[in-house]
């Protein structure tokens, strides 16, 4: 089974939720990113690609978007329905592979947030992600992508690592293979009963200049490289993140 259709059912939310990239005031920050970014009126509709359990999806239709959420995971969608039905607010959810958006000229903006790319076995794999992006799209609208930033890292890169998270105690081994590009995590993680549980995800991870190639290739031309999700900081080598703005020709 790929990692990604067990790892999302799984260990996911525990790990993840408590940190402070889905904390409400960072998730405030980064919608107001995305909006300002995006420049659309209200009434747009943009897709949520790999929404999750909807922590940018739900804030962006409060915000008067028409929002669709797209993702593979069950657990998460299940949670994200939960939460539309307590907050009422219209979402349509679709369940289904990042490769195969069942759209054609339906979005005026894609977001893709928080390395929900480079996931698939092949880079061949992925390029299909960005040719369905652009299959969704109008012509000359967006699409907004953050992912992790390969220099920075590359820099700073820990082979291992041990934290606590809540109740869970997490221990990470890395391995980076520099043929492929592909960082490899395989996750310890010890319960509040003293019990061991395993887990691992996979992700390529891109360069700025293999990503233009890559978007240039399926129709899409990047119009801005920020090196945050929560402010204006231009793309460096020592950026945080990689989030690209492009467009669909």
């Amino acid at each position: 089974m790929p990692w990604y259709k067990d790892f999302f059912e799984g260990w996911y939310l525990s790990l993840y939720l408590p940190q402070r990239r889905f904390k409400p005031t960072y998730i405030k920050k980064e919608t107001v990113f995305i909006k300002r970014v995006l420049n659309l009126p209200k009434g747009a509709k943009i897709l949520d690609l790999c929404c999750g359990h909807g922590r940018h999806l739900l804030p962006l239709a409060k915000m008067g978007y028409q929002m669709t959420g797209f993702d593979l995971s069950k657990k998460a969608l299940n949670v994200l329905t939960k939460r539309i039905k307590k907050e009422k607010v219209k979402i349509r959810i679709i369940r289904g592979d990042m490769r195969k958006i069942p759209f054609k000229n339906e979005f005026d903006a894609v977001i893709n947030m928080f390395t929900a790319f480079g996931y698939l076995e092949t880079d061949y794999e992925d390029f299909k992600v960005l040719k369905a992006v652009v299959r969704a799209l109008k012509p000359g609208r967006k699409f907004l992508i953050d992912i992790i930033n390969r220099d920075r890292l590359l820099a700073n890169f820990q082979p291992k690592s041990r934290e606590k998270i809540g109740k869970l105690t997490l221990l990470q081994e890395r391995v980076y293979n520099a043929k492929t590009h592909r960082n490899t995590v395989k996750f310890q993680i010890l319960d509040e009963k003293g019990r061991w549980h395993k887990a691992k995800h996979v992700v390529r991870i891109y360069s700025l200049k293999e990503m233009r190639e890559n978007l240039n290739k399926a129709g899409l031309k990047i119009i801005k490289v920020y090196g945050d999700t929560i402010g204006n900081q231009k793309f460096s080598k020592k950026s945080r993140r990689l989030v690209i703005l492009a467009q669909k020709n």
